[in-house]
């Protein structure tokens, strides 16, 4: 998480700190504050830190939220709109600083919502792309999805499986342990693969309670067939693919693709699943899997070497498979069913994670995680939009539309 400049605290400020202990010293030495570069909405839950203080630090706050220790960490929840200060000290060093607290954005907008890893999930107006502000799930999203009108966000490192609903606005949390990317079904319900669920990965149908099947090593990549109830999970360190009945959540078929299968799309009809394989192993150059459905999952094309291959996306509209790079900071530009490229590579920003293509915008959409910055395309020219890449909090991974 960024850190952001603190102040030493003034003497009105520490009439506000109510009940929290100070001894009595001479001189404090300034600490700082760990926030986000945006305003917080109401309900966000925010993992709190500083720099410059002892582990032990006390943590009190002034105004419409209230702080919480969980298991040794301590959260700041937002309650209400208006400003909180926060103030953290252990006795010798002191830090200070205020919150924006917004209300809950318009249900009638359309948002694009950006899981950033650090900071908790960046909302932006998809209209203007001006951004909006952060709604902190008090865990680590890796990535999100939307049905309905209802968001699911992951928590990569801990438990903190969020579903926020629109209207009214209400935030739920899930005991769901190191999920790292989440598939949202037209019934309502979402799927999430686990990495590491009592040592193997797994997938974790969201109900309750949650169904979980164990696939294999380290479960991430996920893909939805809902006609056919068909459910797809990538386990990047068996390189295999598992096939699962998405209602009962057994499995079916497992294909051995190669080592570090990451990322997974599917198209329209279901019948073409396209795998994304990482490599990142010394000389093991990863590639594009194409994989026919039916009647059993089976390959039929792979793309040449890549350099560090790692999110898919596919505009079937067009033809056109995206495939971002985070070595050489490119999008590739691949035909679905050659597996060759179709265009020159894109340039985009530093460390390109998981892209995102919405048809009803016509717009491809590229969380850079190590720029915090969000690259957006016009995927019919594949030029840059106006004003993009956007500034984002730390670390974005993953988009969604939330409409």
């Amino acid at each position: 998480m960024k850190i952001v400049r603190a102040f030493v605290v003034p003497l009105a400020a520490m009439a506000l700190i109510g009940t929290m202990w100070l001894p009595h010293i001479d001189r404090f030495v300034a600490a700082k504050i760990s926030f986000a570069p945006l305003p917080y909405f109401v309900g966000s839950r925010i993992a709190l830190q500083a720099a410059g203080v002892a582990p032990n630090a006390r943590w009190s706050v002034v105004g419409p939220a209230r702080i919480t220790t969980v298991g040794g960490s301590h959260y700041l929840t937002a309650i209400h709109p208006g400003r909180a200060q926060v103030i953290v000290s252990d006795g010798r060093a002191i830090a200070a600083r205020t919150v924006r607290i917004l209300s809950a954005p318009s249900p009638h907008a359309t948002l694009v919502a950006v899981a950033c890893y650090d900071d908790g999930v960046a909302l932006f107006d998809a209209r203007s792309l001006s951004a909006l502000g952060i709604l902190a799930t008090g865990g680590s999203p890796s990535d999100l999805a939307t049905v309905g009108g209802r968001l699911a966000v992951t928590d990569n490192d801990g438990d903190a499986f969020t579903i926020v609903e629109r209207a009214p606005w209400r935030i739920a949390r899930r005991p769901i342990a190191a999920s790292d990317e989440v598939a949202a079904s037209p019934d309502g319900s979402f799927y999430a693969t686990l990495r590491a669920w009592r040592g193997l990965g797994a997938v974790a149908h969201l109900t309750s309670p949650p169904q979980v099947t164990k696939t294999g090593m380290t479960a991430e990549g996920i893909a939805l067939d809902a006609r056919r109830s068909l459910l797809y999970v990538a386990n990047v360190n068996d390189g295999s693919i598992l096939e699962l009945n998405a209602r009962t959540m057994k499995p079916i078929a497992r294909l051995w693709v190669g080592s570090r299968v990451f990322s997974l799309a599917l198209d329209a009809d279901g019948t073409h699943l396209y795998a994304v394989r990482n490599g990142g192993m010394k000389d093991d150059d990863g590639d594009v899997v194409e994989i026919a459905t039916q009647p059993r999952p089976h390959i039929i094309a792979r793309s040449g070497l890549l350099d560090l291959p790692l999110g898919i996306a596919l505009d079937q509209r067009a033809n056109r498979l995206f495939v971002t790079d985070e070595a050489a900071d490119i999008i590739y530009v691949l035909d679905p069913t050659s597996l060759r490229a179709s265009h020159a590579p894109l340039h985009t920003c530093h460390t390109p994670w998981e892209p995102t293509f919405d048809a009803r915008s016509g717009r491809l959409y590229v969380p850079c995680a190590r720029d915090d910055r969000l690259d957006i395309f016009n995927a019919a020219t594949l030029a840059r939009v106006p004003g993009a890449p956007l500034h984002t909090a730390g670390y974005p991974l993953a988009v969604a539309i939330w409409r």
